[in-house]
C-alpha cells in the first residue's frame, strides 16, 4: 500500500509541476496566431491636424454636422460646405469607397473613416494645406 502510495503522489507531484511549466510558458504563443486586431489604413488622424483648429460650419447632408480641420478659421465654412455637398451627391452613385471630389481646383479624397467608436465621413483636401472636413452625428 505504501508503494502505491508513493506512486501516486510522486504522478500528481509531476502533473502539478507540468501544469505549471505549461501555464507559464509563452514561447509557443510567440510563434503562433496572434488576436491583436489588425490595424486599419483608414484609423483616424489627428483632429484638428497641427496648425489647425476645428471649425464648426454648421448642418450639411444627411443632416450630419460639418467639422473643417483648417488653418483658415470661419472663412473656411464655404468651402467646406461646397465639398460635403459634392461629396454626398457622387456617395448617392457610389454605395461604397472612396470619392473624389473637386471644388475650386482642389481635389478632395471622400469616404468613411473608422472612429473610436463610431465610424465618421471624412474629406481631406489633395493639396499643400492638409485642410480636412468631417460629417458627424
Amino acid at each position: 500500500m505504501r508503494t502505491t502510495t508513493r506512486i501516486a503522489g510522486t504522478a500528481l507531484a509531476m502533473i502539478g509541476a507540468l501544469t505549471l511549466t505549461a501555464c507559464n510558458d509563452h514561447s509557443a504563443t510567440a510563434s503562433g496566431p496572434t488576436t491583436k486586431p489588425k490595424s486599419s489604413a483608414t484609423s483616424a488622424a489627428p483632429f484638428p491636424a497641427a496648425g489647425h483648429q476645428a471649425v464648426q460650419c454648421g448642418t450639411g447632408p444627411w443632416g450630419l454636422a460639418v467639422v473643417a480641420s483648417t488653418a483658415h478659421g470661419d472663412d473656411f465654412c464655404p468651402t467646406a460646405l461646397s465639398v460635403v455637398t459634392a461629396y454626398a451627391a457622387d456617395r448617392a452613385n457610389q454605395s461604397s469607397g472612396d470619392i473624389a471630389v473637386t471644388v475650386d481646383t482642389i481635389r478632395w479624397v471622400c469616404g468613411e473613416r473608422q472612429g473610436d467608436p463610431n465610424p465618421y465621413q471624412e474629406c481631406a483636401s489633395q493639396n499643400e494645406s492638409a485642410d480636412k472636413v468631417r460629417l458627424l452625428s
